[in-house]
């Protein structure tokens, strides 16, 4: 029996979705200006999008984020991101990745916990910036998001050896129900890592049959 394996593409902006659409994705992300690590799609863009995807039974992620680059957020900039979610949430959105760091790579947790209140009833994805944690650090912060209620954290992993730094990364995710979800993997690469890692869900370019 095969074993679908869900792919969700990052899409950037709403002029993608139709196609994702059309290829069998169930399950898509959407941001602005992905050069620079994604931004939150205007409330137009958030509409129509979730519009489209909801009446072809897709679900629907977002990234929240004012800008590009790595964090810390400041004070406006959170207040930002929480309008955002609030809007999402109004909108209809499924589910919200975000991640906001300290100046130590830690888990901004002072940050967060607005956020995490905004973006109630949809699920939540820390994204990419887990990815800047150190690794000793990581424990700490995977039980932080687990009990804030977090479903699932992106990595595209360490460059050096992509596929050890998840391994280890999911081990500790494993250990308190969240799903490790390995990003910037391309077509010749899915069917590969989801064997080596044992996971079903991946953040790629389309929805595969194995």
């Amino acid at each position: 029996m095969s074993t679908l394996l869900l792919t969700e593409p990052l899409l950037e902006n709403y002029v993608q979705l139709p196609n994702a659409v059309a290829a069998g994705s169930k399950r898509v992300a959407l941001a602005d200006n992905l050069s620079v690590g994604g931004t939150t799609v205007s409330k137009g863009v958030m509409g129509e999008a979730v519009r489209y995807a909801h009446e072809h039974q897709v679900s629907i992620e977002l990234v929240i984020a004012p800008r590009g680059g790595v964090s810390p957020y400041n004070d406006v900039e959170i207040k930002m991101m929480e309008a955002d979610l609030l809007e999402a949430q109004q909108l209809g959105v499924d589910g919200v990745i975000l991640g906001a760091l300290t100046d130590q790579q830690q888990v901004d947790t002072e940050a967060l916990t607005p956020l995490i209140a905004a973006a109630g009833g949809m699920s939540l994805t820390f994204s990419t910036a887990f990815d800047q944690i150190r690794p000793q650090d990581r424990g700490t912060a995977i039980d932080w998001l687990a009990n804030q209620g977090f479903d699932r954290i992106w990595s595209a992993g360490n460059s050096t050896d992509r596929l050890a730094d998840w391994t280890a990364s999911k081990r500790l995710a494993d250990s308190v129900g969240l799903t490790l979800v390995p990003t910037d993997v391309t077509v010749a690469e899915v069917a590969k890592i989801s064997q080596q890692l044992d996971v079903h869900l991946i953040a790629g370019p389309a929805v595969i049959d194995l």
